[in-house]
């Protein structure tokens, strides 16, 4: 029997009201759903919020205070507090590695849980990227861990996940060329070339599309870049990458921090690919 429309929202609506938390966390896990990312039970889930804090918040207690100011997305605060840091004679180039840094790995991680949501993730980028500009002045260029390109395949108009994906690379040091949406392989071959990438992170919510995905790691192999290609989106499974090869998959945008690191630190694809299994 089916049920009545009318009672069905009448029950949604007497859940949110009861257990609002619990409401929000489970739209917020069928949209991540829609967007290709595996929700894990919370069951599995050991780490509170707390411990997920706790393992990356700095020991030097000022440092922990411009993490937690960029965890709150707190541009100001980050400003006061980095400004006020590097008076003090602190590098330039520690804070940016051991407080901004912690803060938005913080952030990243619970979003990865689902404890944080997208506009979080994009006010602490802010945030970072305002105690960012402060050492840059002070210090000169602060080294990217790496140079990589993002793209939604050819064909594919479907664009928040990769601009969920690119606000993340950034914020954790990647120098990332957005090459936007529906983007041919030949596009990113001549990127790749043009740019010296390390990395390439591709993306597609439409199965219709993914064939293009493939492709791009093809060419990219026939034209001799050995330029790893990180494929992850609703449309795309484990299975699907590793049919074919220079190809990682990534089920969450906090995987791709992890592919890119592996990367651009030197692993090749296949050492990186069985690592994130």
């Amino acid at each position: 029997m089916v049920r009545h429309m009318d009672l069905l929202v009448e029950e949604l609506l007497e859940f949110r009201a009861r257990d609002p938390t619990r409401y929000k966390r489970l739209i917020q896990e069928g949209m991540l759903t829609e967007l290709g990312f595996e929700i894990e039970s919370k069951a599995a889930k050991v780490a509170t919020v707390d411990e997920i804090k706790a393992k990356y918040r700095p020991r030097d207690v000022a440092y922990a205070s411009i993490a937690d100011a960029v965890i709150a997305g707190n541009r100001a605060k980050v400003e006061e507090l980095v400004t006020a840091s590097i008076s003090k004679g602190k590098d330039p180039l520690d804070i940016v590695t051991n407080a901004l840094m912690p803060g938005i790995q913080t952030q990243c991680e619970l979003y990865d849980r689902g404890d944080a949501f997208v506009p979080e993730i994009l006010m602490s980028n802010a945030a970072m990227q305002v105690g960012i500009k402060i050492a840059q002045e002070k210090l000169g260029d602060v080294p990217t861990k790496g140079k990589i390109a993002s793209f939604v395949a050819e064909g594919d108009l479907h664009d928040i996940g990769k601009n969920i994906v690119v606000a993340i690379l950034r914020a954790n040091g990647f120098d990332v060329l957005d090459l936007g949406r529906d983007v041919s392989a030949d596009t990113v071959v001549a990127a790749a070339k043009e740019k010296g990438l390390q990395m390439i992170n591709g993306s597609t919510l439409m199965s219709t599309t993914k064939a293009g995905l493939k492709k791009t790691a093809e060419t990219l192999e026939e034209e001799g870049l050995k330029v790893p290609i990180a494929c992850g989106g609703a449309a795309v499974s484990r299975g699907y990458v590793e049919t074919f090869n220079n190809s990682i998959y990534g089920r969450s945008p906090l995987d791709a921090v992890k592919i890119a690191t592996g990367v651009c630190s030197g692993k090749g694809w296949e050492e990186t690919r069985k690592a994130l299994r």
